[in-house]
């Protein structure tokens, strides 16, 4: 008797899985149903609340941490993915751009403390000969 109920349950459970999945609605049904549940709950998110010493910190790992970790990273690829030196010096020319981005948006957070909408900013280069540095422009007024 056992061994009856047992091999029908298995011959049902196999049998209601193969008819969900030949006919292959229940799932794009469950799949849209998804996308709409994240698209919901995207829109319905709460924003998150500021706090200018939490956005302050963050900059500063920004313009530390993270400028470490990059320049690391990107210094140890070059080095394994070409001779020592040539990929030494790669990996450190590359790094740099990240340097700089990073080091720039984290000023504009400190600045800012974490109330600026967008990470954007220029680079206004000097006229060759003129002997002025580079500008900077984080805020667009």
């Amino acid at each position: 008797m056992k061994k009856e109920f047992w091999v029908i349950l298995v011959l049902a459970i196999a049998a209601a899985n193969l008819g969900m999945r030949s006919s292959d609605q229940y799932d794009q049904d469950a799949r849209e149903q998804e996308k709409i549940q994240k698209q919901i709950d995207k829109e319905t998110q709460v924003p998150e609340e500021r706090h200018p010493a939490k956005n302050f910190a963050t900059g500063v790992k920004e313009m530390t941490v993270d400028n470490v970790k990059d320049t690391l990273e990107d210094t140890a690829h070059g080095t394994m993915s070409e001779k020592p030196v040539v990929g030494t010096l790669d990996g450190t020319q590359q790094a740099g751009a990240k340097v700089v981005d990073n080091t720039i948006k984290g000023v504009k957070k400190v600045a800012s403390l974490g109330y600026a909408k967008d990470d954007s900013y220029e680079i206004e280069q000097p006229q060759k000969g003129s002997g002025d540095a580079a500008k900077i422009k984080l805020f667009k007024f």
